[in-house]
């Protein structure tokens, strides 16, 4: 009778079903192609590689990212978040498997004659079948949420690698206009040594040294305040590389040296599966789809399975077994809704993950378009910047040439010579926006 009662058993166990609905993604209209792109300077199809840092030709960029990469506090945080997420989807497996028990005492018995002393062995064997597959959904979605945790640290490692690189050449940018303005500062403290001297001559009233002092004391402020930027971004910097700021080293790279790569546009669609934020959301949608199995399968019987050995014996004396097998059966008659609460919760959990997915993607579209736009304006500003510079080199040539000549005084070529500063500054601050521009669009596309 017990061989019967097990194979029906096992064959309920072997025809389990699972009564989570098929997951489907949400409908969304996908983009054929990126509106921004054309007539973008700077964009290719060039096939590239996730190290994509390493196509602005830094070997020490190259060691600043790797060593953020590899001592990050953020990214080690994520690491451990994903090993959490992995023992919990242990645990959700656990029942799965049969639970194992088993327990040994002694006992000494006191008479008036004779002591006894017997020992006793108890074992117990129970599992639930998992009929409704609740069991696996259990499983299956705290699986899910692991490979969400994994997403989540990949997500957070592109914003790490963006940021580095961001960072570190802000850092050379602004020691680039540092040099600049300290020049600009010499050519304007010369100008100023020339009107109070030609104020002292009587050639020219005190508005004119008024207003070439005001100029530069703002350059003075210009550059204190540069030299701020540069240290806060070496700060933030340090942070990203996992290191105290007063222990980093400023980069020594030459920030003309760097180079602006081109970037390779797949269609919109590639981003559902390239940008990991995204397979974030889709995981955690699989796993509320899964928990929707779950609370169906609260409503429904469970069996469980157990078997039970016990073994006794006095020391000295015969031994004696005994096994019982048993099967339950539990139904829910009453909850006081709270079946159905659950149930209700997790439904509209996995709604509000379908349209939070929803958004993830179209706000990721709006990320690459936005990129996009900003490469380009920054690369149109770059022609215009690199003409000026020429201009006013020329313009400067010219003056010294004149000025060599007796043709024109001093001041004139210290004038265009200020001109070529400011010229140079500038081309120097649209430069640093071209590389924000390609980081952002890189980290948009999911590098």
């Amino acid at each position: 009778m017990r061989k019967y009662l097990v194979n029906g058993i096992m064959a309920l166990a072997l025809s389990g079903c699972s009564l989570a609905p098929e997951f489907q993604r949400p409908q969304m209209v996908i983009p054929q192609g990126w509106s921004s792109s054309m007539g973008t300077a700077g964009i290719s199809s060039q096939e590239e590689t996730k190290t994509y840092w390493r196509e602005l030709g830094s070997d020490e960029l190259n060691r600043v990212v790797e060593t953020a990469l590899a001592q990050n506090l953020d990214l080690e945080a994520a690491l451990h978040r994903i090993e959490q997420a992995r023992a919990q989807a242990k645990v959700a497996g656990s029942p799965l498997y049969p639970s194992i028990d088993a327990s040994v005492g002694t006992a000494r018995n006191y008479q008036d004659i004779k002591n006894t002393t017997a020992a006793r062995g108890l074992g117990s064997i129970s599992y639930e079948v998992d009929l409704w597959g609740k069991n696996r959904n259990q499983l299956v979605a705290a699986n899910y949420r692991a490979n969400a945790t994994q997403y989540d640290r990949a997500a957070l490692q592109l914003i790490i690698v963006a940021d580095t690189i961001t960072f570190y050449t802000q850092v050379l940018s602004l020691s680039e206009r540092i040099r600049i303005a300290e020049n600009n500062l010499k050519n304007a403290e010369e100008v100023l040594r020339i009107t109070e001297a030609r104020f002292r001559e009587g050639s020219i009233s005190g508005l004119e040294v008024s207003q070439q002092r005001v100029a530069v004391n703002n350059i003075r402020a210009a550059l204190t305040l540069l030299t701020e930027q540069r240290s806060t971004n070496l700060n933030a910097l340090a942070i990203l590389l996992g290191q105290a700021p007063q222990n980093i080293q400023s980069p020594r790279t030459d920030f003309s040296s760097l180079i602006i790569p081109e970037v390779n546009l797949a269609p919109p669609a590639s981003l559902l599966t390239a940008r990991p934020d995204i397979e974030s959301a889709e995981a955690s949608l699989r796993a509320a789809n899964a928990d929707i199995g779950v609370a169906r399968a609260a409503f429904f019987p469970s069996l469980t399975l157990g078997a039970d050995t016990s073994i006794a014996a006095g020391f000295g004396g015969p031994a004696a077994a005994g096994t019982s097998l048993a099967a339950n059966i539990l139904a829910p008659i009453f909850t006081g809704g709270r079946l159905t609460g659950n149930l209700e919760d997790v439904t509209a959990r996995q709604k509000e993950l379908a349209a939070l997915y929803q958004k993830t993607v179209l706000t990721a579209f709006q990320e690459v378009e936005d990129a996009l736009a900003a490469l380009k304006s920054n690369n149109d500003q770059a022609v215009l910047s690199h003409q000026s510079v020429i201009e006013s080199q020329n313009a400067y040539d010219i003056a010294k040439a004149r000025f060599d000549a007796g043709a024109v005084d001093y001041l004139n070529l210290l004038e265009t010579q200020r001109a070529l500063y400011q010229a140079q500054d500038n081309q120097v601050s649209i430069t640093q926006g071209q590389f924000q521009s390609f980081v952002q669009l890189r980290k948009a596309l999911g590098a």
